[in-house]
């Protein structure tokens, strides 16, 4: 039985301290995951709500303390007046040789004086009274009181007082001071016990200043919480104010936008981190506009080399290369300003370099009029000669369009040859391009120069690899600089051609 009991306490504390494990990690990964301003706003709050207390506290103690203090002052003055002043006559009255005259004379002085304490308007005081050793009310400031008798407690009490005691009922508190004499000054025995002579405070009255301490120092500790709360909060919103505007700058990198700066709203190091922030804007869409005039080829070699710590040396591949190029375009240069030139040339060539991405094409790069793409993998063949299709095809409907609106159209001449070509760094120390060099780019190049408008003209040797079916007419053979035999042609026919 014991061992049952024992397992199940034991069960109800782990299962209490795990609760509370668990409870507390909850709240640190909450607080964790807080942003900053709140973090800011909870822990310099609780520090100030922590001040504010500890110090309000103290100062309500302390006035709580003064007042007390100076109440029990007041009272034992006037109890020590009252004392003094009655002492003489209640000893007196206590003699066995004095008639009933003097007696009585005695005990008016005595209330008398009782009547003076309560009429000098003390604070809170609701009566004054002496009691003798017998227990008797002999002087009290409300008549009805005389002659009474004190409770058998009460009595006992005050007989064995040797100073002074407070004591509080639930509306009442009594200052009850102990009045002993020496019968002479030669007489060295224990003090004559005469009686007590007691103060009785309204209890409502007398804490009514301490109540309006303790109202005055919540409202005082409120007021500057408040204050405190807003001083708090203005300060985190000015202190994170600069971290949320970094927060939404890093935000709209990452969705692309670097046209909008940073604001700098301090000189701090948080604002200074802003500046840098802005900075580093600056060169990246500096960075990404050069891009535009960089090919794909040379970006992509630049992170896969420098990423890996690669040299930047040359390396054999074998490629398909299409030359596009625009014809008559001299004649055209005649009629046109330099600006509509460049505006309708880039109408042709955004076109065409739409497509060459599309087919898993690079553009090397735009020679004036001309585009040179490189394609690569194992439908390289295949993907070459269908961007070519669909370029010529493109460049039909849109010359449809222009001419519909009157507008000067162009056409174009496609080059496409395959073969291993050499890729590398080409140029001087400092300005270099990374490209491809090799008889595949001349011959490629001639057979787009001698293409007619809106022609297709690649070697035997890219008909041979193609996988696809397309409609080809075979042309005569091409003399190319540097070789001793003819090469072989064909036209790709694209307006029947079943693009695959």
């Amino acid at each position: 039985m014991r061992s049952t009991t024992h397992n199940f306490f034991r069960y109800i504390f782990q299962s209490i301290n795990i609760t509370s494990k668990n409870i507390k990690i909850k709240l640190k990964w909450r607080f964790a995951s807080l942003p900053i301003r709140e973090k800011l706003i909870i822990i310099i709050g609780i520090i100030v709500i922590s001040m504010l207390s500890i110090l309000s506290f103290t100062f309500f103690q302390s006035g709580r303390k003064a007042l007390h203090d100076r109440l029990a002052q007041s009272c034992d003055l006037s109890l020590q007046h009252v004392a003094t002043a009655i002492k003489n006559d209640l000893l007196l009255y206590y003699k066995e040789s004095a008639d009933p005259n003097e007696r009585s004379q005695y005990l008016g002085h005595i209330r008398e004086k009782v009547n003076g304490v309560h009429s000098d308007s003390i604070d809170g005081l609701s009566y004054a009274m002496v009691v003798d050793r017998d227990g008797v009310i002999i002087a009290h400031s409300f008549k009805a009181e005389i002659n009474e008798k004190v409770s058998y407690q009460d009595s006992i009490l005050f007989t064995n007082l040797k100073d002074k005691y407070v004591r509080e009922d639930p509306g009442l508190i009594e200052h009850i001071h102990p009045l002993y004499m020496r019968r002479d000054e030669e007489d060295k025995g224990d003090d004559v016990y005469l009686g007590v002579a007691a103060l009785g405070f309204s209890k409502k009255i007398v804490m009514e200043p301490i109540k309006r301490a303790t109202e005055t120092t919540i409202s005082a500790t409120l007021i500057v919480l408040i204050i405190s709360i807003l001083l708090i909060f203005f300060v985190a919103h000015r202190m994170t104010r600069q971290i949320e505007e970094l927060g939404k700058g890093v935000h709209r990198i990452s969705e692309g936008d670097l046209k909008r700066e940073i604001p700098i709203l301090s000189n701090d190091e948080l604002g200074q981190l802003a500046r840098e922030f802005n900075t580093m804007i600056k060169h990246l869409h500096e960075k990404l506009y050069m891009q535009k005039f960089v090919s794909k080829y040379t970006i992509k070699m630049i992170r896969d080399r420098y990423s890996n710590g690669l040299p930047l040396e040359g390396e054999s591949r074998n490629v398909t290369l299409l030359f596009s190029d625009i014809r008559n375009f001299s004649n055209l240069t005649e009629r046109l300003s330099p600006k509509d030139i460049v505006k309708l040339v880039n109408i042709y060539l955004d076109v065409q370099s739409q497509i060459i991405e599309k087919n898993h094409g690079v553009v090397d790069k735009f020679m004036g009029d001309q585009v040179m793409a490189i394609f690569e993998g194992e439908n390289q063949a295949d993907n070459a000669v269908k961007t070519a299709v669909e370029i010529q095809q493109a460049i039909r409907l849109l010359n449809a369009k222009r001419a519909e609106h009157g507008v000067l159209t162009l056409t174009v001449g496609i080059g496409i040859n395959v073969g291993p070509a050499v890729l590398g760094n080409m140029g001087s120390k400092n300005r270099m391009d990374y490209t491809v060099i090799g008889d595949v780019v001349n011959l490629s190049a001639r057979l787009c120069s001698i293409a007619k408008p809106g022609q297709i003209i690649a070697p035997i040797e890219v008909a041979r690899r193609l996988k696809g079916n397309y409609p080809t007419t075979q042309l005569d053979p091409v003399w190319v600089k540097g070789r001793s035999k003819p090469v072989a042609t064909f036209e790709v026919d694209y307006d029947h051609a079943i693009i695959m």
